[in-house]
Formats: structure tokens, C-alpha cells, sequence
């Protein structure tokens, strides 16, 4: 097989994923879905000279007989739609979370296995450029210990009203309409939006879950009424570390993430809008505080255009070339499961008000180690180091 022929399930997320395709001159992108005709009609003018179908209902998009399926519909259906075309033999790249209850996981799993298909979890945070050299420093030995983590998601997301016609408003924005309905996302414990967050983590420590306590702030934000404000979860993992998770979908915050390592011998953190990494220890320079490299989410060589600072398609890409080439995926559905069921089991502690919630193992048999560095690689050499001083904060 010398190209993929590939379908895109929903126009709103699967937008960037279809830009991405049409660069890849390995990919034949044969049709594209969406119900809504306002995203359909937005995509027609980048496929006005290809062969590519725009259609309407997801049976028509399998009728094409596509070899993939990028799955970026809502998060409530993803499981169901993922089943759907392993069903019909196509490898999936779905969009996360990947499904949205602990049942619709195991089922996911039992599709792939019956079906002996190729399923990939679009966790395009995986493949932010500093992490590679986060991980290469754990598996150096560089921080000694990693006993604790952190990670932080925050992203002001009021906006959790669909219109008919497919565009999105406030709860105050929508006073006296009647043509609106709650997105899937204006219900969902934030907690559950954790994977962007936990993945790199578990990657980076080569790790899983295996317990969670959670506890849910106050609902006082009148934008986004059916969901807590935000979420904090204190997991445990299979080796005896510990990582703290926060997700925040309703408070007045500029979008970031925020990641932390913290070991016997050094320790590491990013602010995503800072730009960089602080680095701390011995073993990396001989400064005594923190010290600066410049590592942040796009690769050098790369166009952050293509999302998410390129990690867009270079996911994209490693999903491509693992299908035509007969390799096994970089985030399969086990390992899905360890990125999602964690959300989903903090959210009950936190329905449960903070009790301690088992995390289940979905692998069959222990969990073997992460096979994602295989895909991505790691960096052969440091980056430059320089001295930070405290309290200036920002790209300097």
C-alpha cells in the first residue's frame, strides 16, 4: 500500500486534522463528515480540486471503504464511532478523551481485540518537543528519583452552548433562545479533560495510575452551570509516585499548561506561556538555582501552524506511517485506557467527596513499559543552559 486512504469524522476539531492529511503525500484523504452544513461548507474550498466527498452521515463516509478514520466528533460519541470503523476494518485515530465512561473504554477494548485493528489515541501533547529531553533526563537517572509530578491544565471554556447552526455561545449569550442544546463538554467533570496532562506524565515516568482521590471546587462560575469550576486529583502510581493532576474549564485564566517533575537529585518544570524549561541539579550545569533551557512544544525545523505548536501532525504523521508500515501504534487502546480512566475514576471520588477510588489495570497482563519513545525517539544531546533568576518570569 503506498498511500492510506483516509476519512475525517467531524469538521469542528477534525478541521486541523484534515489540513494535516492533505500535506502528507502518503495519505489519500477520500471523504470527509459532518452533519452540521456550516463545517462542511467551511472545508469545500480546500478540497475543491481533489476527488474527496463531503457527506453528511458517517455510513456514508464507510461506504467509501476508507483504510482510516480520524475520529474528532464529541467526546460522548467517540467510543461508539471508533467501534464503528474497526467494524469495518479501518484503523482509528480518535480524538480524546476516547470515550467517556468506563464501560464504553472496556467495550473500545474488546473491539480492537475482536477485530485484531489499529487504534490510536490523538494525544498530541505526547508529542511536544521538551519532552523528549524530560524523558531522556528520567532514564539518565538525572533527577534521581522521580517521587513527584505535576501537571495543570487551565482553559476558560463558557462557550458550552451549540446553536442549530452549529455556532457556540455563553449561557448569557443564549438568554431567550430557544434553538441552543449543552455541548458535550458543558457536563463533564473537568477532571475527565485530564489526558492533554496525565499522558506526557505517565510517558515521561514510563508509569500508570493505580489509584485517585479528587476533589471538586465550587460551581460558581453562572457560564458553565453544569460543571464544577475545576477539579484537583492526587493519583498514585504503580512504581509509588505521586502526581498531582488540576483541570480548570471555569475560571477567568489565560490558557496553559504547567508540568513538573520533581526528583531525589533535580527536578524540572515548564509554564507553557513562559515558553521554556527550568532545569534544577547537579547533573545538569553548574548553576546553583534554577537554570533555563530553551525547550518548548515545536521542534526546531517544524511549523507550529500545524497545531498545537506542530504536534499536530507530527502526530498525524506517526499514525500514518505505523498503519502503512505495519508497526505497532504509539498510544494503543491499553494505553489509552491508562490515560482516561484515570479521569474518569477521580471524577467519582470526587462525586464520592474525596474518597480514595481503585484505578483498574485494562491491560491484558502487567503493564509492560511505554513504546511511545520507540515512535518519537529522543535527542541525542543537551541543549544550552543558563542561568534564571527567580522573579522574571516570561521568554527573556
Amino acid at each position: 500500500m503506498d498511500k492510506l486512504k483516509v476519512g475525517v469524522l467531524g469538521l469542528r476539531r477534525g478541521l486541523a486534522h484534515l489540513r494535516n492529511l492533505l500535506l502528507l503525500d502518503n495519505v489519500e484523504v477520500i471523504g470527509v463528515c459532518d452533519r452540521l452544513p456550516m463545517l462542511r461548507e467551511r472545508v469545500a474550498p480546500m478540497l475543491a480540486d481533489r476527488s474527496t466527498k463531503i457527506v453528511t452521515e458517517y455510513e456514508e463516509l464507510l461506504e467509501l471503504k476508507p483504510d482510516a478514520v480520524v475520529v474528532s466528533t464529541n467526546g460522548k460519541l467517540q467510543a461508539k464511532h471508533s467501534i464503528q470503523a474497526l467494524e469495518a476494518g479501518c484503523a482509528v485515530l480518535s480524538e480524546v478523551p476516547g470515550a467517556y465512561t468506563l464501560e464504553e473504554v472496556v467495550k473500545l477494548r474488546a473491539a480492537v481485540e475482536h477485530n485484531r485493528g489499529f487504534y490510536m489515541f490523538a494525544e498530541n501533547a505526547c508529542f511536544w518537543d521538551f519532552m523528549r529531553y524530560w524523558r531522556k533526563w528520567v532514564m539518565e537517572g538525572r533527577l534521581g528519583a522521580v517521587s513527584l509530578a505535576e501537571a495543570e491544565y487551565d482553559h476558560y471554556l463558557p462557550n458550552t452552548l451549540d446553536a442549530i447552526d452549529g455556532t457556540r455561545l455563553t449561557p448569557s449569550q443564549a438568554v431567550g433562545r430557544k434553538d441552543v442544546a449543552p455541548i458535550w463538554r458543558a457536563d463533564q467533570p473537568p477532571i475527565q479533560y485530564l489526558t492533554h496532562d496525565l499522558g506526557p506524565l505517565l510517558e515521561m515516568m514510563d508509569d500508570r495510575c493505580v489509584s485517585v482521590t479528587c476533589l471538586s471546587s465550587p460551581w460558581w462560575n453562572p457560564e458553565t452551570p453544569l460543571r464544577s469550576d475545576g477539579q484537583v486529583a492526587l493519583f498514585e502510581t504503580a512504581k509509588g509516585s505521586l502526581i498531582r493532576v488540576l483541570v480548570t474549564l471555569g475560571t477567568a485564566v489565560p490558557s496553559d499548561h504547567r508540568f513538573r517533575l520533581m526528583g531525589t537529585q533535580g527536578s524540572l518544570e515548564l509554564f507553557l506561556y513562559e515558553g521554556f524549561t527550568r532545569v534544577h541539579g547537579p547533573a545538569f550545569s553548574e548553576f546553583s538555582g534554577w537554570s533555563k533551557a530553551p525547550l518548548g512544544i515545536t521542534p526546531p525545523g517544524h511549523d507550529p501552524s500545524t497545531g498545537h505548536g506542530g504536534s499536530d501532525l507530527l502526530m498525524i504523521r506517526s499514525f500514518v506511517n505505523a498503519v502503512l508500515e505495519g508497526k505497532p501504534s504509539p498510544i494503543d487502546v491499553y494505553r489509552m485506557a491508562d490515560y482516561t480512566v484515570p479521569g474518569i475514576m477521580a471524577a467519582e471520588s470526587a462525586r464520592l467527596g474525596g474518597t480514595p477510588v481503585s484505578i483498574p489495570n485494562l491491560h491484558r497482563g502487567p503493564y509492560e513499559g511505554t513504546r511511545f519513545w520507540d515512535v518519537v525517539g529522543l535527542p541525542e544531546e543537551d541543549p544550552s543552559f543558563e542561568a534564571w533568576e527567580p522573579g522574571k518570569l516570561g521568554k527573556q
